[in-house]
């Protein structure tokens, strides 16, 4: 994606590395193919995010996948041939400065936003991934006069102003944003995060015949430390746990890559990032004893779902919203304690996963569900 694009224009025969062909990349090309279909929702995320997909690029596509089955007309927004006037409203996926923009030009063109933050503010990881205890002090100092301060302005307060509609993943992440930028309650309509019930029937086949049938703890994600990835390797090798990592660093994040691989020290097993909808990531899901999320904060992660899903025990980060989410039916450690990730492990191990688990995800959060939330959503604010 260029500096300047929303979503990638991707060529019709692009392959993934895995040599599957995404079909979220697919679905992205076609929608962006065109002029824009008059009275479509504009789906907009900041131009630079797809370059290292992560959660909220699934979001953002599963979402509109799911909205085109209950009869939404949905775009990728295409910036330099869409024109905002005949749109039907403008759909906002993370918090940008970008988006702060393109909101402003679509309510004076009087067309309606509604944003989902895709955000969690969470003091314990704005110290640990300050890098310095200068830069520490700062981001606590800010946090403070914003707890302090809700109604002070500052662009995150001005873009959520703006917005007709704001749909968090959970109610913590609602009673969240009303706290810290005196958010009008009325404009709030929560909706969960999801996952595709294909994860349900996965099978642990693909993987098994390409990487034996040794059971182990599984990360998929990106390597970076909001993810405690290097927290995770030294928890699992304490516990006397096998791990695979399944997932790429994103740009600038290269050192923190060869940190993670060094402590493994030749005892993890690496793979690069598979695209979402490759049939072998499901398959890891399945074959994992475990999966393992012990993030400094996750709303709730898609990683959790997807393996809750497919039938692993997950152990998760406390931070967040995921006890929302999850409740008692997972394991949870806290990221800065690392005796605590290994024993978060070592029991999810021995237990194995709670019954109720997958259970509980099918019943409360598949697209299906979020899209039929969204759309009474879209109905409420634009007709």
């Amino acid at each position: 994606m260029t500096s300047s694009a929303t979503i990638a224009v991707l060529p019709g025969d692009a392959t993934d590395a895995s040599g599957d062909r995404g079909a979220d990349r697919a679905w992205l090309a076609g929608k962006s193919r065109g002029e824009m279909p008059r009275g479509a929702v504009l789906l907009h995320a900041p131009s630079h995010v797809f370059q290292a997909p992560g959660g909220g690029e699934v979001q953002l596509v599963q979402t509109g996948r799911s909205l085109e089955q209950c009869g939404v007309v949905v775009r990728p927004f295409q910036p330099w041939i869409d024109r905002l006037e005949g749109a039907r409203l403008v759909h906002l996926f993370g918090l940008s400065r970008e988006g702060l923009e393109l909101a402003r030009v679509a309510r004076a063109a009087q067309v309606r936003v509604v944003v989902s933050p895709i955000c969690w503010y969470e003091p314990r990881a704005l110290v640990a991934l300050a890098g310095g205890p200068f830069r520490a002090a700062c981001h606590l100092a800010r946090w403070a006069v914003q707890n302090a301060l809700p109604r002070w302005p500052r662009w995150r307060r001005a873009l959520l102003g703006l917005a007709d509609a704001v749909l968090p993943s959970s109610h913590a992440e609602a009673a969240q944003l009303v706290r810290l930028f005196a958010l009008d309650p009325g404009r709030v309509h929560v909706v969960p995060n999801g996952v595709e019930p294909r994860f349900a029937t996965a099978s642990p086949d693909a993987w098994l015949g390409r990487f034996g049938t040794e059971p182990f703890v599984l990360y998929a994600g990106r390597i970076e430390p909001r993810k405690n990835v290097l927290g995770l390797v030294r928890a699992a090798l304490a516990a006397g746990l096998p791990l695979t990592v399944i997932g790429d660093a994103p740009p600038g994040r290269a050192g923190y890559l060869r940190d993670c691989r060094s402590a493994g020290a030749g005892r993890v097993r690496w793979l690069p990032g598979l695209a979402h909808a490759d049939p072998l990531l499901a398959s890891a899901y399945a074959a994992a004893r475990v999966v393992a999320l012990p993030s400094w904060f996750e709303t709730p992660g898609l990683a959790a779902l997807e393996g809750a899903l497919a039938g692993a025990a997950v152990v998760v980060t406390p931070y967040g919203c995921t006890r929302e989410y999850f409740g008692d039916l997972v394991g949870y450690a806290r990221p800065d304690r690392p005796a605590e990730i290994a024993r978060a492990l070592a029991r999810a191990w021995r237990a194995g996963p709670d019954p109720r688990l997958a259970p509980h995800v099918a019943v409360r959060f598949l697209w299906s569900e979020v899209a039929r939330r969204t759309a009474e959503v879209y109905d409420q604010v634009a007709g």
